[in-house]
């Protein structure tokens, strides 16, 4: 679905309209209503992502709407361990180095509650990384990196998830970067959000919405949890926060 299609008004926004019983043009016409729907749809868009990683175990769910992969490099610097993650980064996937050869190498996620000291005092001598820990907006890396050992020009390589490519309230015919039978998800959770804000005592409308939305929510997950389901890979993940050295 397109976001706001006032031609043939099959957009999220005449959604929106239909679900509240608003005129033709209610919302989209309406430049202050438009940018308050623009931002639930946006608040529910994170919530169907969230749904996809939820259910998508085996493979990395990307917003479509992405121009290029949810990877990134940096250089390393020699005997660092700390390192910036990039600002779009949600839950982080791989990290790999360069080694002196050339060769990428993944590294293995390191639990540092299990040592007694610091990991840098543990891993206190350069060479080729082998683990990483995240911590707030860092990625640590053990041992650090040596410019004798490790390819330090882009020799950081990060897999990430990231962030919605939000809606902005001048879109027209930008589309929600998931399959399209499940793009109503955003507007019946807009429109439940601004019943719930402007009608309350609207018990019938709140209840209908949210019954197709929790239909919506299962499907959704049946089937992002079944489409690759023969695809085996383990892929290991950890909640981050961002900030950004990577490119």
């Amino acid at each position: 679905m397109k976001f706001n299609d006032t031609t043939g008004e099959t957009g999220l926004i005449q959604a929106c309209e239909d679900y509240l019983g608003f005129d033709t043009t209610g919302i989209s016409g309406d430049a202050s209503l438009l940018k308050r729907f623009t931002r639930m749809i946006n608040t529910w868009y994170r919530r169907a992502d969230s749904w996809i990683w939820e259910a998508d175990i085996n493979w990395e769910f990307d917003d479509t709407n992405r121009t290029n992969l949810p990877r990134a490099t940096s250089n390393m610097v020699d005997d660092q361990h700390d390192y910036e993650l990039p600002s779009t980064a949600r839950k982080v996937i791989k990290v790999m180095i360069k080694d002196i050869n050339g060769d990428w190498k993944q590294l293995k996620p390191i639990d540092k509650t299990a040592y007694d000291i610091p990991l840098e005092e543990y891993y206190d001598t350069k060479g080729v990384p082998n683990y990483y820990d995240l911590e707030g907006d860092s990625l640590f890396l053990y041992p650090a990196p040596s410019s004798s050992n490790t390819t330090l020009t882009s020799g950081l390589k990060l897999h990430f998830s990231r962030d919605i490519d939000e809606f902005e309230s001048s879109d027209t015919t930008t589309e929600p970067g998931f399959d399209n039978h499940f793009h109503p998800i955003l507007s019946l959770g807009a429109s439940l959000d601004y019943t719930l804000g402007f009608t309350p005592e609207n018990t019938n409308k709140i209840r209908g919405l949210k019954l197709q939305l929790d239909e919506l929510k299962n499907e959704i997950q049946t089937f992002y949890g079944k489409r690759f389901q023969e695809h085996k890979t383990r892929i290991e993940r950890g909640d981050v926060k961002s900030r950004s050295i990577f490119i």
